[in-house]
Formats: C-alpha cells, structure tokens, sequence
C-alpha cells in the first residue's frame, strides 16, 4: 500500500475513534503511518543508502519481484506486537500504539492477500530466520545497477 493510502486509513479509523479517546487518537494515527519506518530500515541496511526517492525505487523493485524474494518487515511481526502488548502493562501509551499498528497490520494482510502475495513477508522475526533459506532481500546492484568497485 502507499503512504497515500495509509495515511487515509489513519485519518479515518481516528476519526472513528476520536470520540471515544480524545487526544489519544493522535497515537493511534501517528502510529498507523510510523509502522512503515521498518520499510525504510530495511532500505538502509540492504542498500546501505539513505534517499526517499532510492527507498520508494526499492520497494517498487522488489514488489515487482515479490515471487522470488522473502522479506521482512520488523515493526510488522508478531514479537513486535507481543513487545508492545507487555509494555501496554507499564504505560497505556504502548496499547494504543499497538492498536495503530494492528490496523495497519490488518490492512497490509487483505492488501497481499488481494494480491495473492501472503508468502512474501514474514509474520514473524522466527519464521524469517527458519524459511528465508537464501531467498532475502536481493543485492542492491541488482536493483540500482551499480557494481562493487
């Protein structure tokens, strides 16, 4: 999805809850559209470069070859959510967090799922180490067309 796309997800799903959680929904919303920065980590630690222009030509590249590539997102897996759930218990703010986050998470699942593409993203931190089996993010020369000097 687009950061178009997520940021009217956000504005819509606060909207509905603003009632109901006041100021709070500032957390959910933000929340929501910062989950993606993960997109942006593994930009930077695959292709070792740090351009937005460059990130959004990565991710176009590898969604184009979603097939042969098994990708993870950090802030979209199941250890993430469990962490923010038990910091829920110290300070209300996580909660609300992993509330934004879940959203996301659920639109992101029907948006690959649309896509026939469920199997391209790890659920999981486990799951990436145990199946990636060589099939992670591709070397960046491949996707920029440089070579190693």
């Amino acid at each position: 999805m687009s950061i178009k796309h997520h940021a009217v997800q956000a504005a819509i799903f606060s909207a509905l809850f603003a009632p109901y959680l006041g100021w709070d929904t500032i957390v959910i919303f933000l929340s929501m559209l910062f989950i993606d920065l993960d997109h942006y980590l593994d930009y930077i630690i695959v292709c070792r470069r740090f351009g937005i222009k460059s990130m959004f030509k990565f991710h176009d590249w590898l969604w184009e070859r979603r097939e042969s590539i098994y990708a993870i997102s950090i802030f979209h897996t199941v250890e993430v959510f469990l962490l923010l759930f038990v910091l829920g218990f110290f300070k209300r703010g996580f909660w609300l967090i992993l509330f934004g986050f879940l959203i996301h998470y659920l639109a992101d699942l029907y948006f690959l799922y649309k896509n026939n593409s469920l199997s391209v993203r790890a659920f999981s931190i486990i799951e990436y180490m145990l199946k990636r089996n060589g099939k992670g993010y591709p070397l960046p020369e491949m996707i920029f067309g440089e070579t190693k000097k």
